[in-house]
């Protein structure tokens, strides 16, 4: 009977031993799943700001090409005309 007891008390000690260490690991990969998903949250709006940028840069280079083709058919429009 006492050694049925302590066969039950070791395995019992086992199982509490792999249930801790398991919620360890829960604990660690929620830890990582929430530090991957915050990531991926920044990284979206990192590229949507590239984005942004991005257009605006094409703009701002389109404004200047579009006043440069004004400046230089004024030029050739004032050169005709004087």
């Amino acid at each position: 009977m006492k050694a049925t007891l302590d066969r039950i008390s070791r395995e019992s000690a086992k199982k509490d031993a792999q249930i801790k260490r398991q919620n360890e690991q829960i604990t660690e990969l929620m830890k990582r799943l929430e530090k991957k998903s915050f990531e991926s949250s920044n990284k979206d709006l990192d590229e949507e700001d590239s984005d942004k940028e991005y257009d605006d840069e094409r703009k701002v280079r389109k404004d200047r090409s579009l006043g440069l083709m004004f400046v230089l058919v004024d030029s050739k429009l004032n050169c005709k005309y004087s």
